[in-house]
């Protein structure tokens, strides 16, 4: 079976904990996916941190990578594929990638999260491959710290700096408009060898799971390029 046939995986990145707990947000998704199968339903716990919900012959894996401590982001993993990828028994590959991408916008509208790395799994959808993630996005958890977001004294709702801006007596040497949230962001506050850590780190992802490493390295290439472009 070649690496599309094996479905799609995506990364959803919270710097702020999630309203819902993990067992919670299976629970919604178990749910959700019932439509999917008039047949066989089963939903199957790896541990506390992992949820396989098989749907006749779709397989939604669902895991939680908790942040480390409070200025790390937090990590639920979402993969959706064949539920017996040895069988022939398959959906179109275009079909596993519009479920993903429906059920990413879907934890949107309750969950808003922060960045989404997404791409076609490499191997069959199960706890072996929400293992592997797990293990390469916690080895980027100090870096998305720095590169990602500012410290979270410094992210402020739109209505808070409007009160605030008259009393500043200080100002940046070129103001930011208020509705542009994103460009404060994209201001570089990481040190070179720091950038290079994340660089580095995204090609070893890449060797790994391509498109979640393609998708870190074209994430930091933009980060990168934002200050030529404004």
């Amino acid at each position: 079976m070649s690496r599309q046939n094996y479905g799609q995986i995506a990364a959803l990145e919270f710097f702020d904990p999630p309203e819902m707990d993990f067992p919670d947000i299976v629970e919604e998704f178990d749910i959700a996916s019932q439509r999917l199968a008039p047949q066989l339903r089963r939903l199957t716990w790896d541990g506390e941190d992992i949820a396989l919900i098989d749907r006749d012959a779709v397989r939604i894996a669902l895991g939680w990578l908790p942040a480390e401590n409070l200025n790390q982001p937090s990590y639920l993993v979402l993969a959706v594929g064949p539920r017996n990828a040895k069988r022939n028994v398959t959906l179109d590959p275009e079909a596993y990638e519009m479920l993903t991408r429906r059920l990413v916008e879907r934890v949107r509208g309750y969950l808003p999260f922060d960045a989404v790395l997404h791409g076609a799994a490499n191997r069959p959808i199960g706890s072996a491959l929400l293992d592997m993630t797990f293990e390469l996005l916690s080895g980027c958890a100090t870096e998305a710290t720095h590169s990602r977001r500012p410290a979270p004294t410094t992210r402020q709702s739109r209505a808070r700096r409007r009160e605030e801006t008259p009393k500043s007596t200080e100002r940046p040497k070129h103001p930011i408009p208020e509705d542009a949230v994103d460009a404060q962001l994209a201001v570089p506050g990481a040190s070179f060898p720091m950038r290079l850590t994340i660089v580095t780190f995204g090609l070893t992802l890449f060797l790994h799971v391509p498109p979640l490493g393609a998708a870190l390295l074209a994430y930091t290439t933009l980060r990168e390029a934002q200050p030529l472009l404004t």
